[in-house]
């Protein structure tokens, strides 16, 4: 079963994706925060990461993914409402624009996995 780390700081939006996910197959773990991301990391070993941009007390999502990039080799998504985020710039491997429509969230959350499978 692949595990799906998940943060953001709306819970309502936690709990959608941990019931859409986890209807899914996958086994979903909610972070409401950026803090201690990386222990995180290694405490759950997740296969890919979903991380909101705007995060509380002025974490940024931004800044975090291209801090686990550097010391994961795991698939990151970041999703936010801003339409002008160039994921690329922060090193992650996709972006999902908010509101999502779950069948593309799910589309862009198994083709990263299976990219990550071969890589």
């Amino acid at each position: 079963m692949k595990k799906i780390l998940v943060v953001d700081d709306d819970y309502g939006i936690l709990q959608v994706l941990e019931i859409i996910l986890s209807t899914r197959g996958f086994h979903v773990y909610t972070h409401a925060n950026g803090f201690n991301l990386p222990r995180i990391v290694d405490d759950y070993q997740p296969d890919l990461i979903l991380l909101d941009v705007r995060l509380p007390n002025g974490q940024l999502g931004t800044k975090l993914c291209k801090e686990l990039k550097q010391l994961y080799s795991i698939p990151i998504i970041l999703f936010s409402a801003e339409r002008q985020v160039s994921f690329k710039d922060f090193d992650a491997d996709d972006f999902i624009e908010k509101p999502f429509d779950m069948t593309q969230l799910l589309d862009v959350v198994n083709s990263n996995l299976n990219s990550s499978v071969r890589a």
